[in-house]
């Protein structure tokens, strides 16, 4: 009986030691689409172009940014979010200086951390589409 309780155990830990080993190659599984996304994910730019912050530090009480891409498919419709909230959805012209509002966004002016401007492309134009181009830059606030 003593055996027995010491074989359980042994044989626990192998089990989830060997269910752990098979979670750290799940990427091997993946399909083509999702190793994609998670190439994103991973990497946080894909495709060509840059997006540029104009204004890469502003205040508490500012309310706008101001951003520049270069490079970036001018015929895709262009998804543009700041901390995390959309703020324009539409064709975008390169070596142009777009200024976003950010007044009404909660985070997009917090000092404790550098909020993100993200930029998204995609194959069908819909923002649920496969990431075509996604850019990402952080920008800085300080107090007034």
């Amino acid at each position: 009986m003593k055996y027995l309780g010491r074989f359980l155990f042994v044989m626990i830990v192998f089990l989830s030691l060997a269910g752990c080993s098979q979670l750290l190659h799940s990427e091997e599984l993946l399909g083509e689409e999702e190793r994609s996304s998670l190439e994103v994910a991973v990497n946080s730019d894909t495709g060509q172009g840059t997006l540029d912050l104009v204004t890469p530090t502003i205040t508490e009480g500012d309310t706008e940014i101001e951003i520049k891409m270069t490079g970036i498919d001018e015929n895709k419709t262009t998804f543009i979010s700041v901390a995390n909230e959309d703020v324009f959805e539409g064709k975008i012209k390169n070596n142009e200086v777009y200024t976003l509002d950010i007044s009404d966004i909660k985070d997009a002016r917090r000092t404790d951390y550098n909020p993100k401007v993200q930029l998204l492309q995609t194959s069908n134009d819909e923002e649920s589409g496969d990431i075509v181009t996604f850019k990402q830059v952080r920008y800085s606030v300080e107090k007034e």
